[in-house]
């Protein structure tokens, strides 16, 4: 109870009583030690930001509707999206500066949001401090904060979430000030910053009308009338851009409506709230040989989720008389539970849990009397944010996703389309509505909401390239099985994931005629293997073509000198005609092959210059960057040439 008694002595300005001892404590050696580690703990992650972390499908996402803005385009109205689109204009700007086609647009955009971290975490330094928090406690949980990889590996991802957590930031820091109607002004802004936080944002707005911390009572607030009012304000100007723009409907089709039909039809997933919150423990429940790996240990999100529960329970202590931080408890403990009834779970969600416990850690570290154990806790928690930023990083993964990505430009010209479940073509126009996969669009056409991608318009203007990824594969084995005939039969990896047009069938001998239809113009040189036939890409396609198998050094094939050969007879549309090693094909034409030899031959016909198929990237590498990772020594700057 004598922490209990400490919270309750808090003054009516809302300090706690004997803060003022903390004064000076910006000049005592072990605040300067916390401080220092908690800089150099944001610092050490600018290390995998720029060149160990991996790209994020969500974030090709992003960069490509802020680019897309960048260009003058409208979202919702010009491309498809089920996000909020504010963080998009706000770092158009930057995306403009850059015309990479690979990893390096999305860096550009990582750094650019490292402006809006420093601020979310200045922002939080204020509110503490008025809060009453001395200054040992506020940089003790920044320090573990910054040391938390819950936060800080989707932190170094450019994300919607970055501006939003700033923007609810920088709102509780307003009301505490006394500046309510342009608090709610922010929070509506980071509504439409990133509407997930729409329940949590509502409920702010609700308890600060209700709660009156200066007077530490539930008596009611009017003065936050004006929160209410600045949201509104904000929420009509917003809709005045996309009514003034004829974006208006597209808005609520795409943004509320559609949100909520693929919520409606999503299937109940497995305990992934619990994965998440058990992770920093080192446990598993979800999708690992082993229940616990001691490699995987957060201290710094241990602190988090610990510190942030033992602060809800004092703030229940104090629940009569509440002031700022029992607030923000109560706010904390909604977020999580809004987090943990959602279907879909992932890290980046608790990027405001994280923002949101770093006063309730605060508040609860001030109350510890061994400040040596604190500071040797956060020592610990830096050391392991070090080791996970610099030995656990994924630099092959980002290698190949960046040749991938260039390969996409190379391979085609700026009026072609590119199909793929994710949005990796940076600078190509997409081939479908929905330029990327997500679940959402999944259900979208699953249940007759959404025109699917119909095989007439595939054939009207086939992909230049297919990044055949997870989501291509679950989209045609789930959602449009029609596709996979013509995709596998037309199209050929030359890469792991990367497939380009490439006529291509396994024929036994007297068979039926097999006929394509040539999807792009070219000199398409002739193939005929008999032992090529045996290949596994000709039982399962999907499993060459898209995931990583045991056997995958068995799978590259350096194709011999093109060549005509006598067993094959050949009709271009539906007339005789007897190809030489290399024959001339505009995109629409029929052409088909029989195979009047005696044995099955594997037949390929390729534009371009490839001389291997099926090429690999290293063991354990894959496109969606979805092997766990390993302790290694980086290789910076790692490249995999095309």
């Amino acid at each position: 109870m004598k922490w209990g008694r400490q919270l309750a002595g808090r003054t009516a300005g809302g300090s706690p009583a004997g803060s003022r001892r903390d004064g000076g404590l910006a000049g005592r050696p072990t605040t300067i030690a916390v401080m220092a580690m908690a800089f150099t703990a944001a610092a050490i992650r600018l290390i995998p930001l720029q060149f160990l972390q991996p790209l994020n499908w969500d974030e090709m996402e992003f960069f490509r509707a802020t680019a897309w803005i960048a260009e003058g385009r409208v979202p919702f109205r010009d491309f498809w999206e089920h996000h909020t689109p504010l963080a998009w204009f706000v770092f158009a700007p930057v995306a403009a500066m850059t015309d990479s086609a690979g990893v390096g647009a999305i860096i550009a955009l990582r750094w650019a949001q490292v402006p809006v971290w420093i601020a979310t975490f200045w922002l939080a330094n204020f509110w503490m401090r008025a809060a009453g928090l001395g200054a040992f406690a506020r940089w003790c949980a920044m320090a573990l904060a910054l040391s938390s990889s819950m936060l800080m590996l989707p932190a170094v991802e450019f994300r919607i979430d970055s501006l939003a957590c700033m923007l609810f930031m920088a709102g509780l820091v307003l009301v505490q000030r006394n500046a309510p109607f342009a608090g709610g002004i922010v929070f509506c802004l980071a509504g439409f910053a990133n509407i997930r936080l729409g329940p949590l944002l509502a409920l702010t707005v609700l308890t600060l009308r209700v709660v009156d911390p200066r007077a530490r009572a539930w008596m009611g607030n009017p003065r936050m009338n004006r929160v209410f009012a600045g949201a509104a304000v904000a929420f009509g100007a917003c809709l005045l851009y996309f009514a003034a723009t004829g974006s208006l409907d597209d808005l609520y089709q795409q943004v509320w409506y559609e949100n909520y039909l693929g919520d409606k039809y999503s299937v109940e997933p497995e305990p992934l709230f619990l994965n998440r919150v058990v992770a920093p423990f080192g446990l598993r429940v979800l999708g690992a040989q082993r229940l616990f790996d001691v490699w995987i240990i957060d201290p710094g999100g241990i602190a988090v989720l610990t510190l942030g529960f033992v602060a809800i329970l004092l703030a229940l202590l104090s629940f009569r008389k509440p002031d700022d931080l029992v607030v923000l408890a109560l706010l904390h403990t909604a977020s999580l539970v809004f987090i943990a009834v959602m279907k879909y779970v992932y890290n980046y969600h608790f990027e405001i849990v994280v923002v949101m416990a770093v006063p309730l850690m605060a508040m609860v570290i001030e109350r510890v009397r061994w400040r040596s154990a604190v500071v040797a806790f956060v020592t610990l928690a830096w050391l392991v944010n070090a080791y996970a930023s610099i030995l656990r990083g994924k630099e092959l993964d980002r290698a190949f996703q960046d040749m991938v990505m260039h390969e996409i430009v190379r391979r085609s010209t700026p009026a072609e389309k590119i199909f793929s479940g994710g949005p990796w073509a940076l600078r190509r126009e997409p081939a479908y509505h929905y330029w990327f996969l997500p679940q959402l669009a999944q259900r979208l056409v699953q249940y007759g909401h959404a025109r699917p991608y119909d095989l007439r318009d595939v054939l009207r203007d086939p992909p230049a390239v297919i990044v055949a990824d997870h989501w291509t594969y679950t989209w045609i084995r789930n959602i449009q099985r029609e596709l996979a005939p013509y995709f596998v039969r037309h199209y050929v990896p030359v890469w792991r994931n990367l497939w380009v047009p490439g006529l291509n069938v396994a024929l036994p001998p007297r068979s039926q005629p097999f006929e394509w239809i040539v999807p792009r113009d070219g000199g398409y040189r002739v193939f005929a293997s008999a032992p090529l036939a045996r290949h596994p890409w000709f039982r399962s396609p999907f499993s060459v073509g898209i995931y990583e198998r045991a056997d995958g050094h068995r799978l590259p094939v350096r194709l011999p000198q093109p060549a005509a050969n006598p067993s094959l007879h050949w009709w271009i549309d539906r007339q005789p005609a007897s190809p030489g090693a290399v024959v001339r094909l505009r995109k629409g034409q029929r052409i088909a092959v029989a195979n009047g030899g005696s044995e099955t031959l594997a037949i390929f016909l390729l534009p371009g210059e490839d001389t291997m198929l099926f090429r690999q990237p290293p063991v354990g590498v894959t496109l969606e960057a979805a092997t766990d990772r390993v302790t290694h020594v980086p290789r910076f700057g790692v490249r995999i040439q095309p």
